[in-house]
């Protein structure tokens, strides 16, 4: 046989092999900042690359980039974007992607009806706002209840998602507050009916055309509505009794278990990046306000004003977990659990939320890498 054609053969096999070798992690996100450490990572790959040796490097913008460590090619970051609340884990579970950024209370909600997945990261707290009409006089949560209780018509409350993190910590206040809510329609002497909007970028046309009196969403959608001037934010949600909100987690970082099984190195690696991108969100915030900004396509401005409203962390310290385990607790009691996490204790449910060996590995790894 032809010497050549042998070579020839032998490359072409080679080369097939090394195609097949390439790790793809598919990543979904929502577009909103609270998922900022993601587009930090992917317009910052310059800076990431001189200051840590790991970086991203844009193949096709917003949707495909490669991760390198040092001049070695790790894997390829699809990205997907998906709409918040249940969506995220919806396409996770169906196998749209493998790694999600979203709801902790949305991935808990997956978690017990049995979906593979696990929780791998924190991600955010905080960052959840009600927002009223700006005529109405209206300036903190205690007015809000005293106007609710006073007003003669039905108010009307939009949300974005059934399992929204802000409207599990919305109707808990107004249960506290002997305040009754209905989402039927056909009710009409309820004090609050609360109305399905169907993703964030509803909220604003829906209290600007009037469909919605107010509304609880999550940031950057609660200061946008005071940069066109038709909302005011008069509280924030973490703030609401019965005041165990403080610091709550809001976004995490799940996958599902085949990723978390067969590309855990590359997720390690991935997560190195996203804690990295969140110190610089901490350190040099400026950094976090001009990401946003270009990625979601929102003011500057805006994304100041509603970055301060966060909390960014990628630490899974006691004090996260407790606040996990919190929000377990509230779903269970509101009804939520009907699945392998009804009733359970917090020593029992561990094994069905979380795998955070990657994140604590990834963190070690970039204290060391910092030149």
């Amino acid at each position: 046989m032809n010497k050549g054609i042998i070579i020839l053969g032998i490359m072409l096999i080679f080369l097939s092999c090394a195609k097949q070798e390439t790790v793809v992690l598919k990543v979904g996100h929502v577009g909103h900042d609270h998922h900022s450490a993601l587009y930090v990572a992917c317009l910052e790959g310059e800076r990431f690359k001189n200051d840590y040796g790991i970086y991203l490097k844009e193949i096709k913008k917003e949707n495909l980039y490669g991760l390198y460590d040092g001049n070695k090619k790790i894997a390829e970051v699809e990205l997907y974007k998906s709409g918040g609340g249940s969506e995220m884990p919806t396409l996770m579970s169906q196998g749209h992607f493998e790694i999600g950024f979203g709801g902790v209370a949305a991935v808990l909600f997956f978690v017990d009806k049995q979906a593979p997945m696990k929780i791998i990261s924190p991600l955010h707290s905080k960052g959840d706002m009600l927002v009223v009409k700006p005529d109405l006089k209206i300036n903190n949560w205690d007015d809000f209840v005293q106007w609710v209780k006073k007003n003669p018509k039905q108010v009307r409350i939009g949300y974005k998602d059934p399992v929204a993190v802000a409207k599990i910590i919305f109707e808990s206040a107004l249960k506290e507050e002997g305040i009754f809510y209905t989402e039927n329609p056909a009710d009409k002497k309820t004090k609050i009916i609360l109305i399905n909007m169907k993703g964030e970028k509803n909220l604003v046309p829906g209290i600007q055309n009037k469909i919605i009196d107010c509304y609880i969403s999550n940031n950057p959608w609660c200061a946008v509505a005071e940069e066109k001037g038709v909302g005011k934010c008069v509280c924030e949600l973490s703030d609401l009794p019965p005041h165990i909100w403080k610091d709550h987690p809001c976004c995490c970082i799940a996958a599902n278990d085949s990723a978390i099984k067969y590309k855990k190195q590359a997720i390690t690696k991935f997560l190195e990046l996203i804690t990295i991108a969140t110190k610089y969100i901490n350190e040099q915030p400026e950094i976090g306000y001009n990401a946003a900004s270009k990625w979601i396509g929102t003011s500057y401005e805006v994304e100041k004003k509603s970055m301060q409203t966060s909390k960014y962390s990628v630490e899974p310290t006691r004090d996260w977990k407790e606040a996990v385990y919190m929000w377990c607790a509230k779903m269970n009691e509101m009804g939520e659990f009907k699945g392998i996490l009804k009733d359970k204790k917090p020593e029992e449910m561990d094994k069905y939320i979380f795998d955070l060996t990657m994140i604590e590995a990834a963190i070690q790894n970039v204290a060391k890498r910092k030149k």
